[in-house]
């Protein structure tokens, strides 16, 4: 049964587990810049097919780009190159816009996209900014989960929940809003496409954040890995009563103690406790030849060279 969520009740779940801002006055519960979708019967007339289960757990970092050829990343020709491949997932960053959209891009070390910061944007505002260097325009994550659902079979998108750290400006607790309100909006795009089972969190280290998204996920019941260096008794914890929030946890290598990374966190830390793992980014032939020999205990690995780790893991 396709799930649905009321913005009423959306609010009415993140009021019950975390706080929201209210500096804009009641008249804006999500933060500063919410605007509620407006509906209508053009987002109704796609309606997504069931997603098939892929024979694999590769996750193709900002779609596959490097082993084709410099496809610019999260652009759909970057996702096009992942479904050509069957990965399982295809990784994609995502941002809030000031027009209550979800632009999918990697933005700058100041959190901006073509110098803008995309939540004081539109999406054509930030598009005349300029295109991809393969002359697609900045894609939004409608687009995105339309060519995933018509051309795709198996391949699920990975949406990264981007922190944002700039303006210092602005406020830490607005902008962890802006994070959170890139998952809310994705959560509903994804309800009116019909399209839930295709889509994926994983979200920033920031605690503000995931205590935001996580009730939206579970009233969606949407899977979020949390992307936090924290113990497993951490995420165990925090994940009481939860079966889709802090049941995940998807690290970086350079967390990991798994002989070359210099970290401290291991897989068995966290499968021990029922909670799903996966790494990133797993690039090396040292590095694949160890976290494929674990496979079994992994829930995915997401690697910029997607193609030659699938020829180690068939």
């Amino acid at each position: 049964m396709v799930k649905r969520l009321s913005i009423l009740s959306l609010v009415a779940v993140a009021m019950f587990f975390v706080g929201c801002d209210t500096e804009d006055g009641p008249d804006s519960p999500w933060g500063p810049g919410y605007v509620p979708p407006q509906g209508g019967e053009d987002e109704k007339e796609f309606v997504a097919k069931p997603i098939e289960k892929a024979d694999n757990i590769v996750v193709a970092h900002r779609g596959a780009v490097k082993e084709f050829g410099g496809t610019p990343d999260n652009s759909l020709a970057s996702l096009r190159n992942a479904i050509s491949l069957g990965c399982y997932g295809s990784e994609l960053d995502i941002y809030w816009t000031k027009d209550n959209n979800v632009i999918v891009a990697h933005a700058d070390s100041n959190c901006q996209i073509n110098r803008l910061y995309p939540w004081e944007n539109t999406v054509a505002e930030l598009r005349r900014g300029g295109v991809l260097s393969n002359g697609e325009v900045l894609p939004t994550l409608e687009e995105y989960i339309k060519v995933a659902v018509t051309e795709g079979k198996c391949t699920k998108l990975v949406l990264d929940i981007k922190n944002i750290t700039s303006p210092t400006t602005v406020s830490a607790d607005k902008r962890a809003q802006y994070c959170i309100n890139a998952c809310r909006r994705s959560i509903e795009i994804a309800q009116e496409l019909g399209a839930e089972e295709w889509i994926e969190f994983i979200c920033t280290g920031n605690a503000t954040v995931m205590a935001g998204c996580a009730p939206l996920c579970e009233v969606a019941q949407i899977p979020i890995g949390w992307m936090a260096n924290k113990a497993a008794s951490e995420y165990e914890k925090l994940g009481v009563g939860c079966k889709y929030a802090y049941r995940w946890a998807n690290l970086s290598l350079e967390y990991m103690n798994d002989g070359f990374s210099g970290g401290k966190r291991t897989i068995d830390e966290f499968v021990s406790r029922g909670i799903e793992f996966s790494v990133f980014n797993v690039d090396t032939d040292q590095q694949m030849a160890y976290y494929v020999s674990r496979a079994d205990k992994l829930k995915c690995i997401c690697s910029n060279y997607p193609k030659k780790l699938l020829s180690k893991m068939r």
